[in-house]
This record gives structure tokens, C-alpha cells and sequence, in this order.
């Protein structure tokens, strides 16, 4: 066992153990995990953790139990509950040092989890860098608004942890919903301005004949209408950074106001005030902007004042590995946020979600994933595909457990039963989409997996998915 471990996982349901952990793992933390409560407590009494994150499912063992065990081998290792139930309180108690709650949210997850780490010691891992650094909240924000681990994606996030401080002008582009606005936030997050404004223009849906006043504002009586001064975006943005969505869409008629911002910093006010303002621009545009300086549409000079760094954010087609992923993470963000019980896909719908194009990107995909929730068992239409999901409807499950006659002719079974049934069949479901994610790579999605390659060889025999 590795005693330079930090973290320890004891988390029954495979799906969220393995999630979990891999979003642990990208804070830069060593991770262990354990599906059964009694391999946990031996992994402390091996290697003595500093932080043990356990769940409340009914294991034979409560966790109230297990916790306090944990605690009579070291007071000092903390122990976070991970709960979807409202009603558990967050203070501490006497064997649990706070909660985590389901649906998880990336950026409280790692700042609770960096609090309860130890300060003193010296081997713990965050991206290679020491204590006095992993109190930075922004180190992994970054994979917090981008998720994914494909290699394409893996590259755009390392270059915007590059450019991300140095004061340099990025253009961001890419098809529409391949999350260029979220680029531009973590761009934002991880800069020297972060704790300044962050405005944001959406270029497009401004009418030409008022863009430049929004952007630029105007003085008292400079037009018929003019009673007040008003400020401009980048008056509002002065000192932090303004992000110019669809750029390609703005009239030539700016562009030369947009150039001398961008070169001097000044700019002249509807009504002929010159303000001086110190500004970071981000632009981001789905338009070919080559295209448009050769036709003259768009400026040459002011392409290369944007261009300074280019950064291309790909389609979902391009890194169809990371559907999973954030399937995941839009159905766990619904389902709190509609209120119902949580369920996964079909391996049916997963695998036309991985089969289909998606022209749309990753807003399509949330929008798929959000009107799957919304609709319940209904089915839903997927580029064409008419797919049969499996979710539960939560409001149908309460109105036969009303009904106390329903259903008299089930066979008894007990709950024990019930939960390895259900286990299983997470189990194989993550596996099954581990594999269609991995192209049905065995070793690639025993990685994946984090378990071994005999297994996952051993698993795939036992739920019928070899080839």
C-alpha cells in the first residue's frame, strides 16, 4: 500500500466511487478507494489516510459506526460524509468532520477537501506543489469548468493554464457549444484580474446601430434621447476582462474603435470624451476570421491584435471519450436541480450518445441529457433516433407507494438482496460504458476504470460483455 496516499474513498456504488475518485484525482491527490466499508477500515489501519470519505448507504455496518471506528486509531484523520439527504447538518460531530453533498459541485468539493488536509505534510501531492500553494483556489478551477480528460481537451486546458497570467490578448474559437464562454471564465479565474470585473459582450445579439454605444457608452446630449452619461462595457470592465463573443459579428464600422483600444488602450465616448482604461480582451468567434480579411469583412490588423494567442476548442465529435463524463455530470446537475432521483442512462441511449455527432456540441448534449430528465420514461429524439431511456419517474414511484394494494403479487425479497442486485448492475453499466467509451479497448478502459486488466477480464466474463 502507498502510505503517501492523501485520500481514501469508501464508497459502495461503483459508478460514483469511480467518478469521485477521478475528479479527486484531478485536484493532483493520490486516491484510494474501497467499495465495502470492512477492505476501508483495513486500508486505514495499513496506510492511515488524511482525509477518509465515506457514504451513507447501509452496508450491515452504519457509517456513524465505521467512522468512529477510524477515529479510535487517529483523532487527527478527517472524515467527510458523502449525502444527498437536506436534513444531515454540516457541523461537525464527535467522528465526522462535515459533509459532501450529492449532487457534487466541483469547486466546493476541492476547497472542503483542501481544508481538511493536513497543513504540515510534506508529502502531499497537488500538481507537484506544496502546502503554501494548495490553498490557491484557482490551481484546478480550470478542470473544474472543462470537464474531460481526452487528449484533445487535456491540451486546450494546458494552454490556458499558460496564457492564463501573462497579459496577452486570447481568441477563443470554435463551433457553437464547444464551451468557448467557459474557456474564457477559467481564463478569467486563473489571471491576475481575477478578483476584478469580468464582462461579457454577446456581440451578435446587439443591433449594429447600438453596439457601440454599449460598448463604448456616450455623454449626456450627444443624440436626441441622451439625458444622462452612460459608461460603455469597457468602462465596466476596467481593470478586468472583457470577453467579445462572436467578434466576427461585429460591423467594420467599430472595428477601428475595437483596434485602438486594443493598441493604446483609449478610446473616444459617444459625444467626444476620451477615457483611458486598462482592459484585458478575450474574444471568441465559430466564423473563419481568414475568411473574412481575405474578403475584407474583417480587419487584418485587428485579427492579429486579437490572435495573439489562438486557442480552438473541439467539437464533441473530436473527443467523443469524454461523453460519459459529462453525461454524468448534466445529469446529476438536473436532477438536483428538477428535484428527482437520481438514475443513469440505458446502455441503449448511451450508446447512440456515442454514436451520434452531435452538431450542437456540448450544449446539445445538455440539452438531450436536461429534457431526458424532464420528461422522465418518455422517449426522446437523438439525431433522428427515437431512444427508450431508462429513468425512473420519481412522481409515479410515490403515487403506488400510496396505494398500498399495488403490487401485491411481488415476490418478497430483502433489502440486502435488492442493494447487490443494484450494485451489479451498476457495476456492469459502468463498465459497459467504460468500454464503449474506450472503443472497447480492454486495457485502455481498465485504466479508465482504475482496476486491473484481469479484472476487468474477469468482470466482462461475468456480465456477458466479451466480444
Amino acid at each position: 500500500m502507498n502510505n503517501k496516499s492523501s485520500i481514501l474513498l469508501i464508497i459502495s456504488d461503483p459508478v460514483q466511487n469511480n467518478y469521485l475518485k477521478t475528479l479527486i484525482e484531478n485536484f493532483g491527490f493520490n486516491v484510494i478507494s474501497a467499495q465495502k466499508y470492512d477492505e476501508g477500515f483495513k486500508i486505514v489501519c495499513d496506510c492511515s489516510p488524511e482525509l477518509v470519505i465515506i457514504d451513507s448507504n447501509p452496508q450491515g455496518t452504519k457509517w456513524s459506526e465505521l467512522a468512529s471506528k477510524i477515529k479510535d486509531i487517529s483523532r487527527d484523520i478527517s472524515i467527510l460524509l458523502l449525502t444527498s439527504l437536506i436534513g444531515h447538518d454540516d457541523n461537525p460531530t464527535d467522528v465526522i468532520d462535515g459533509m459532501i453533498r450529492i449532487p457534487l459541485n466541483y469547486v466546493e468539493l476541492r476547497d472542503k477537501i483542501t481544508r481538511h488536509i493536513k497543513k504540515d505534510n510534506d508529502n502531499l501531492m497537488v500538481r507537484g506543489v506544496k502546502d503554501a500553494e494548495i490553498n490557491d483556489p484557482d490551481t484546478d478551477y480550470i478542470d473544474g469548468l472543462i470537464l474531460g480528460r481526452s487528449k484533445r481537451i487535456t491540451e486546450v486546458k494546458s494552454i490556458i493554464k499558460r496564457v492564463a497570467e501573462p497579459e496577452v490578448t486570447v481568441l477563443l474559437r470554435g463551433e457553437s457549444g464547444t464551451g468557448k464562454e467557459l474557456a474564457a471564465q477559467a481564463l478569467f479565474r486563473c489571471s491576475k484580474r481575477r478578483n476584478k470585473p469580468f464582462v461579457k459582450v454577446m456581440c451578435a445579439a446587439i443591433p449594429e446601430g447600438l453596439l457601440e454605444s454599449e460598448l463604448f457608452g456616450y455623454e449626456k446630449g450627444a443624440f436626441t434621447g441622451a439625458h444622462r452619461n452612460k459608461p460603455g462595457k469597457f468602462e465596466f470592465a476596467n481593470g478586468g476582462i472583457i470577453f467579445l463573443d462572436e467578434i466576427g459579428d461585429v460591423p467594420q464600422s467599430l472595428q477601428v474603435k475595437l483596434l485602438q483600444v486594443l493598441q493604446d488602450g483609449e478610446f473616444s465616448k459617444i459625444g467626444g470624451k476620451e477615457v483611458k482604461v486598462d482592459v484585458r480582451v478575450i474574444a471568441a468567434t465559430n466564423k473563419n476570421l481568414e475568411r473574412g480579411v481575405a474578403s475584407g469583412t474583417f480587419r487584418e490588423d485587428l485579427f492579429y491584435r486579437l490572435n495573439v494567442v489562438g486557442i480552438t476548442m473541439p467539437s464533441l465529435r473530436d473527443r467523443r471519450e469524454d461523453i460519459p463524463v459529462l453525461t454524468e455530470a448534466f445529469l446529476r446537475k438536473y436532477y438536483n436541480l428538477y428535484n428527482k432521483l437520481y438514475s443513469s442512462l440505458s446502455n441503449e441511449t448511451m450508446e447512440k450518445f456515442m454514436a451520434h455527432n452531435w452538431p450542437g456540441n456540448v450544449r446539445e448534449l445538455e440539452n438531450v441529457v436536461k429534457r431526458i430528465i424532464v420528461l422522465g420514461s418518455e422517449k426522446v429524439d437523438i439525431g433522428g433516433q427515437a431512444a427508450q431511456v431508462s429513468i425512473t419517474d420519481t412522481a409515479h414511484i410515490e403515487k403506488k407507494t400510496e396505494n398500498k394494494d399495488a403490487d401485491t403479487t411481488v415476490k418478497p425479497c430483502s433489502l440486502r438482496e435488492i442493494a447487490k442486485e443494484a450494485v451489479q448492475k451498476a457495476e456492469e453499466e459502468a463498465i459497459r460504458k467504460a468500454l464503449i467509451a474506450c472503443r472497447w479497448n480492454k486495457r485502455k478502459a481498465a485504466e479508465f476504470l482504475s482496476i486491473s486488466y484481469k479484472t476487468l477480464f474477469y468482470k466482462m466474463r461475468q456480465y456477458n460483455l466479451l466480444e
